[in-house]
């Protein structure tokens, strides 16, 4: 017979073995994560051991990395200012210098051996400046706007000083939604270039023009209209799907293209009366154009319109871009013959002649340009609607004049006009109206005039008071070659002569021309430009005081001052922008402390919390142990 254990009233050994085996084997597994615990300072280390808390780790400690990696950008970014601003310090030093040397060197008072002496302390601070803006921090030039790898600043062989960055700034994080400046240009800085002279070109429309130039450059947005046709008898409705397309062509093609097959087509064309809209005339019939719901593609173009004869759109005129064409420009009038023409460009002691024979659009006139006089800056104006053409020479005169044609005045970009201002000329100096305001002129028939200017406020008005005295005998003009006023005189074979009076002088056309009646008497140009920055003021006053020109000494004085205070404002707005990337960094520290605290509620172990739940556990094992040691005893009697 064989023994088997008694059951009856209890739970069998082998059930008992294995729930105590179980509770043992949970015990050491928790007592083994309480440990891992202990060790690392972490409540898990596997994603799987606590999933929910495991993706909010990770998404706080993302937070901390990126917060650092800002703090990082911060610092970096304060070194920057900081040492742009130590630089600007150190030039409104210079000028405030520059500015007592002015009260010293003006007068009568100061010996030339004493302005010589104050001229060369000029040219050492002008040289202080120099070192100044071509400082570096951090491996990068301060004032060379994106091109950080390169010396901003440079010695011309004329003198003057030649700017090799360009004027943009480079834009950082200083917070996760907040992107500033860490940086000031030379542009900015130091004004190295000079002001741009420039008048609207008003582009006519082309179908060539890209949409993307209508609407003061604010573009069509894409969409469909809708279309509708009818001559009494048959009503055709159609919808027009204009996503996607470029230009004014592509816009013709693909409403035309619509209605090709229809009983009633549309042409689409530029309104000739104006070159600036576009014009659709069915052909027969009316027309009507709407936009689809939600849409403003219509709109946009300027052909919305209830029904009518032939639509005609409102003006859209374009934005001057690169691949504007020069036949466009000025209402369609172009720039006039560029055949043996084209401009004249003096920049400094370089003169360039800038043929355009064959150029066609904005961007052939540029690379013109830019090969003739790489230290001649070419750009569009940011309103879109002019250009700009200035020198990167700070102390060097800059023109631009005719040669021999119109293309600079239909270019907009000739220095000097007949809406010139009397006013502007001679740096801003203008005209002094002396010996009662008349230029006094001996003709070419030996007989003399006295022509009244006084009230006179631009060059045209002292064109016309000459054209008034014998018309079409003694002519002026602005000079066909370069800028300046001409005079001719067809009276006689003598000399034309200008009397050299602080009037004549002021205008730049005093002197004499014998050569006869084809002979004209040239002037100069009395307008030239320059940069009104740091190098060109310092330059100048060097210059004033080494020929002992009290004029210009005083012109240059509040110029100076007028400097320095610009130069403080832009120290300002430094400060304005490290003091933004210190409260920045002030809350950013705050907000750290609040997201490690969160996760460390997440994911740091409570090491006090662990050493009892440890000891808990393993007493938790020791009684299981204990337990089964009792339990499993078996002796004979189990199994009677």
């Amino acid at each position: 017979m064989a023994l088997t254990p008694l059951t009856a009233g209890r739970v069998p050994n082998s059930l008992m073995g294995q729930r105590l085996t179980t509770g043992s084997q949970q015990a050491q597994i928790s007592i083994q994560l309480l440990q891992d615990q202990l060790s690392s300072g972490q409540k898990f280390r596997l994603p799987s051991q606590s999933p929910t808390a495991a993706v909010q780790t990770v998404s706080l400690q993302r937070l901390i990395e990126r917060r650092e990696a800002l703090k990082t950008s911060q610092t970096i970014n304060d070194g920057f200012l900081t040492a742009a601003d130590q630089s600007l310090t150190a030039v409104v030093d210079a000028l405030n210098r520059a500015n007592a040397i002015v009260t010293a060197g003006i007068g009568a008072n100061a010996t030339p051996e004493e302005r010589t002496a104050l001229a060369n302390e000029v040219a050492g601070l002008r040289q202080g400046i120099m070192n100044a803006a071509n400082s570096e921090y951090n491996g990068r030039f301060l004032f060379s706007g994106s091109q950080g790898q390169t010396a901003p600043f440079e010695f011309a062989s004329d003198g003057s000083v030649r700017y090799r960055g360009d004027g943009q700034n480079l834009q950082t994080f200083a917070d996760f939604n907040l992107m500033m400046a860490s940086s000031v240009d030379g542009a900015t800085a130091f004004r190295p270039e000079s002001a741009p002279v420039n008048q609207p070109l008003r582009p006519n429309l082309t179908l060539s023009t890209r949409l993307g130039q209508l609407n003061d450059g604010a573009g069509v947005r894409d969409g469909f209209i809708e279309v509708t046709v009818d001559d009494g008898t048959d009503t055709i409705k159609r919808t027009v799907d204009l996503r996607g397309a470029q230009t004014l062509d592509d816009v013709k093609l693909r409403i035309e293209s619509t209605f090709a097959a229809e009983a009633i087509t549309v042409t689409v064309d530029l309104d000739p009366a104006s070159n600036k809209a576009l014009r659709l005339t069915p052909s027969s019939g009316t027309i009507a154009i709407a936009d689809t719901t939600g849409g403003t593609t219509a709109k946009d173009l300027g052909i919305a319109s209830t029904a009518v004869g032939q639509v005609i759109g409102a003006a859209r005129p374009p934005e001057l871009t690169l691949r504007t064409t020069l036949a466009s420009l000025n209402d369609g009038a172009g720039i006039g013959t560029t055949a043996g023409t084209g401009l004249r460009i003096v920049n400094g002691g370089k003169v360039s002649v800038v043929d355009l024979d064959g150029a066609t659009t904005v961007e052939d006139l540029f690379n013109r340009i830019k090969l003739a006089d790489p230290d001649v800056v070419t750009r569009i104006s940011a309103d879109g609607e002019r250009l700009e053409i200035v020198t990167r020479l700070s102390g060097a005169e800059f023109s631009i004049g005719e040669n021999g044609g119109t293309n600079a005045a239909g270019l907009g970009i000739r220095t000097m006009d007949g809406s010139t201002r009397l006013s502007e000329l001679n740096r801003g100096f203008g005209v002094q109206f002396d010996n009662d305001g008349r230029l006094s002129v001996t003709r070419r028939d030996g007989t003399s005039v006295e022509i009244d200017l006084t009230g006179s406020q631009t060059i045209q008005d002292v064109l016309d008071r000459v054209n008034a005295v014998d018309p079409g005998v003694l002519v002026a003009s602005l000079n066909s070659v370069g800028n300046g006023i001409s005079l001719t005189d067809g009276s006689g074979t003598g000399p034309l002569t200008v009397e050299a009076t602080v009037l004549a002088n002021d205008l730049k056309i005093a002197g004499s021309d014998d050569g006869g009646t084809a002979g004209v008497l040239s002037g100069g140009d009395p307008n030239p430009r320059q940069s009104g920055g740091v190098f060109s003021l310092l330059q100048q006053l060097e210059n004033a005081l080494r020929t002992g020109d009290n004029r210009e000494l005083a012109r240059l004085g509040p110029q100076i001052g007028a400097e320095t205070g610009r130069i403080t404002l832009l120290r300002g707005e430094i400060g304005a922008r490290q003091q933004i990337l210190a409260d920045v960094s002030n809350r950013m520290q705050e907000s750290d402390i609040e997201t490690k605290a969160t996760l460390s509620k997440i994911f740091d172990a409570d090491l006090t919390e662990v050493i009892t739940q440890m000891l808990y556990q393993q007493q938790l094992l020791q009684g299981s142990l204990q337990v089964a040691a009792q339990s499993l005893q078996l002796s004979v009697l189990n199994y009677l």
